[in-house]
């Protein structure tokens, strides 16, 4: 009988050290968590950036973007920022791209489903506005400079249609800058509208 005991004193000990020691490892685990990336929620705006240097002014190679998770991504990801300076924006495939002139709202923050609901996505790419041409920013070529289009955002959606996307995303050019001789940065808003 003691021997009974002992041996199950000695296996509760063996199962309570145990317990002990997982208990040990899981602060690593949740550390590991904190350096994950989290999906933009439905509601949320996230700075993002791009940047990328070419070797002539008319060679930037595309730069893939994530807008869910808000990182430059060569797979799953929505749009290339691509073209002139890379200040273009242009859908991949499976996702389609329109623009909002909103009359009065300055601010990616405060755009809403209900503004963009009247939105087509049929435009190929924006980039450079003319008289001609819809884009999301303004290119003075004597300077060579760069400037966004007041008011104007980019609408990113997983379907031909507002509505038929289950995903939507709003996208407001900051500015796109130069460094060097062909080095780009460029930096926008994304809200996520669905």
């Amino acid at each position: 009988m003691k021997f009974l005991k002992l041996t199950f004193a000695v296996a509760t000990l063996a199962i309570l050290g145990t317990a002990c020691k997982k208990d040990a490892v899981q602060p690593e685990n949740k550390l590991a968590l904190q350096n994950t990336t989290a999906a933009l929620a439905v509601g949320d705006t996230e700075a993002g950036v791009v940047t990328n240097s070419s070797t002539s002014p008319t060679s930037w190679t595309a730069v893939g973007y994530d807008l869910l998770n808000n990182v430059v991504a060569s797979s799953g990801n929505q749009v290339n920022f691509d073209s002139n300076f890379n200040g273009n924006i242009t859908p991949v495939t499976g996702f389609y791209l329109g623009y909002y002139d909103s009359p009065s709202v300055t601010n990616v923050t405060g755009i809403t489903l209900t503004d963009v609901s009247s939105v087509t996505l049929d435009v190929s790419t924006l980039g450079s506005n003319t008289t001609t041409v819809v884009g999301w920013y303004n290119y003075d070529r004597v300077n060579r400079t760069i400037t966004p289009v007041a008011q104007r955002y980019a609408v990113v959606g997983n379907g031909s249609t507002i509505a038929g996307s289950t995903r939507l995303y709003l996208v407001q050019l900051d500015s796109v800058t130069t460094s060097g001789t062909y080095n780009t940065t460029v930096n926008f808003h994304t809200k996520r509208l669905k």
